[in-house]
C-alpha cells in the first residue's frame, strides 16, 4: 500500500509533477513521502517502462519503486541531494506560468522545434499561458483543440503571481471604410493572440481570435465599407472565435493588424485602382550587402554585387513608367545597424512595410548547397502569402524568357523578408552564381539589364492582371 503523501507539506504529485524550492528550481517528480511502519517511504524513480509525468496517485504503486529509510537524517539527506540534482537538469520556468512575447515577430509553431510549421506570427506584448516546456520551447494552448509551441528566447516569463489570462467577451465588432481600405475594430480589454488566413477563390480573409468569447450579436457593417460584402462571426470552440470577411474584389492587396487602446484593428487594404505601373509604390531589396556577401562564384563573383547592379538598373526603368521606387540599399552596406543575421532581416522587413507600398521585390542570385553542381542552374522564384503566388509566377516567366535560363520552379517558402501579409512579396533568384556559365554572364552589363527589363515587364503585367483579372 502507498502511504498518504502529507508530511513535509508535500502534496500528491499526481496533480503537480514538480516540488518548487524557488522560482526556477524544482525537484524531480516525487509522488509520495510519509511515515510508514518504522520508517519513511520514498518514491525514488519510475519503473523504466512506465510514463513519468501526470500520473494519477492511484497508479503510484504500480509505476514507482519505493525505498524504505529508517532515520529522519537519511530522509533529509535524500531530499537535499534530489534538490541539487533537480537544479542541475531542470530548464527554467518549467511549471505552468504566464509568458509574454518580446520579439518583433514571434513564431507559434505546431511542435517544439524550428522545423515545425508556423501556426501564426505574433507581435510583442501578447500574454500567453505556458503549460509545459520541452527542448527550449513552451507549450501554449490557444484553444482546447489547438496547441502551439513558442521558442523560449522569443518570450519573457512573467512573475508566477500573474494568473492565467481569463477569456474576454467580445460584444462589439465594427467594419467601416477608410481611404486605406476597410478597418475592422474589435473591442478588447487587452491584446490577444490572433491569426489571419487568406483564401483566393473565392476571395476571403479570416481573422482568428484566441482567448475570446463572441456575443451572439455585435458585428456592425457600416455603409462606408466598400471592401467586404459579407462578414460572418462564429465561435469555433471555447476561447477561439472566427471572423470571416468575404471580399468584394478579386486580387487582394494585403492586411495589417494592430492592437492598442483597448481594441484590435484589422486593416483590409483596398484593391489596386488602376492597371500598370503609374503611381505604384515598389520597394526593392537588393539581397545581402556589407559583411554578408551572399553566394560566391567559382571565380569570386559576389552575389551581393550582382543583386545591387540589377536593382540599380531596375529602379530607373520603373520610374520611367511612373512608379515610385524605394531601394532598401543603394551601396555596399547593410540595411540595419548590426546585431546579426536575424536583426538584419528584421530591419529589411520593417523598412519594407511602408503604409503606401504596393509591392515588395527581393533580388537574389542562387548557389548550390549539397546538390549536384552540374544540375544547379537556372531561375527560381519564391512567395509566402497566397496573394503573392500570381506575381511570383509572372516574374519567373519573364526572367526565364528574357535570360533564356532553365525554368526550375516557383515555390512557397517562409523566407524572413516574405513573412508578412501587408502587401504582395516576392523573392527572385535570377540565376546561379555557383554555376560557371551563369557566373560568367553575371560579370556583364547585359545580364543586369536583361534581369531589370524582365522584372519591370513582369511587374507591369501583374498590376494589369490584378485590376483586370
Amino acid at each position: 500500500m502507498i502511504p498518504p503523501a502529507t508530511s513535509f507539506g508535500l502534496s500528491v504529485i499526481g496533480v503537480s509533477p514538480w516540488l518548487e524550492l524557488a522560482s526556477d528550481v524544482r525537484l524531480p517528480p516525487l509522488r509520495a513521502l510519509d511515515a510508514g511502519d518504522g520508517g519513511w517511504y520514498i518514491a525514488m524513480y519510475p519503473e523504466e517502462e512506465a510514463p513519468v509525468t501526470r500520473t494519477p496517485a492511484i497508479e503510484l504503486s504500480r509505476l514507482y519503486r519505493w525505498q524504505r529509510l529508517t532515520s529522519t537524517a537519511a530522509v533529509l539527506t535524500w531530499i537535499v541531494a534530489t534538490a541539487v540534482a533537480g537544479a542541475a537538469f531542470c530548464p527554467p520556468a518549467q511549471a505552468a506560468r504566464a509568458i509574454r512575447t518580446i520579439e518583433p515577430r514571434t513564431d507559434l509553431r505546431t511542435g517544439p522545434s524550428r522545423a515545425h510549421n508556423r501556426i501564426t506570427v505574433l507581435p510583442p506584448g501578447i500574454t500567453l499561458w505556458a503549460e509545459d516546456y520541452e527542448g527550449g520551447f513552451y507549450r501554449v494552448p490557444l484553444a482546447p483543440v489547438l496547441t502551439a509551441w513558442v521558442e523560449e528566447s522569443h518570450v519573457q516569463p512573467l512573475d508566477r503571481s500573474v494568473p492565467r489570462p481569463a477569456l474576454q467577451r467580445v460584444t462589439d465588432v465594427s467594419v467601416k471604410g477608410t481611404d486605406a481600405g476597410t478597418v475592422v475594430t474589435v473591442a478588447l480589454d487587452r491584446p490577444v493572440a490572433y491569426r489571419v488566413q487568406q483564401q483566393l477563390q473565392p476571395p476571403v480573409l479570416t481573422l482568428d481570435l484566441f482567448g475570446v468569447t463572441l456575443a451572439r450579436y455585435g458585428v456592425r457593417q457600416l455603409p462606408s465599407d466598400r471592401c467586404t460584402w459579407a462578414v460572418e462571426a462564429r465561435q469555433v470552440t471555447d476561447g477561439w472565435a472566427e471572423l470571416r470577411f468575404d471580399l468584394a474584389f478579386t486580387h487582394q492587396r494585403g492586411w495589417r493588424v494592430t492592437q492598442q487602446d483597448g481594441s484590435l484593428q484589422l486593416l483590409i487594404r483596398r484593391p489596386y485602382n488602376a492597371p500598370g505601373l503609374d503611381g505604384k509604390v515598389i520597394v526593392i531589396d537588393p539581397g545581402h550587402g556589407g559583411a554578408d556577401s551572399g553566394a560566391i562564384g567559382p571565380t569570386g563573383v559576389r552575389e551581393k554585387d550582382v543583386n545591387l547592379r540589377i536593382a540599380r538598373k531596375l529602379a530607373p526603368l520603373l520610374r520611367e513608367r511612373g512608379a515610385i521606387v524605394r531601394v532598401l540599399r543603394t551601396d555596399d552596406r547593410p540595411v540595419g545597424d548590426g546585431g546579426g543575421k536575424r536583426a538584419e532581416l528584421e530591419a529589411r522587413l520593417a523598412a519594407s512595410g511602408q503604409p503606401d507600398a504596393d509591392f515588395f521585390l527581393s533580388i537574389h542570385n542562387n548557389a548550390v548547397g549539397t546538390g549536384d553542381p552540374a544540375r544547379a542552374h537556372g531561375t527560381e522564384t519564391y512567395y509566402w502569402t497566397p496573394m503573392s503566388a500570381l506575381p511570383a509566377r509572372i516574374l519567373q516567366n519573364h526572367l526565364c524568357a528574357r535570360l533564356e535560363t532553365r525554368n526550375r520552379f516557383i515555390s512557397w517558402r517562409p523566407f524572413y523578408v516574405l513573412r508578412s501579409g501587408d502587401l504582395p512579396r516576392v523573392l527572385v533568384e535570377c540565376a546561379y552564381v555557383s554555376d560557371a556559365a551563369e557566373e560568367r554572364r553575371m560579370k556583364s552589363e547585359e545580364f543586369a539589364v536583361k534581369c531589370a527589363e524582365a522584372l519591370a515587364d513582369g511587374l507591369k503585367e501583374f498590376f494589369d492582371m490584378a485590376v483586370n483579372p
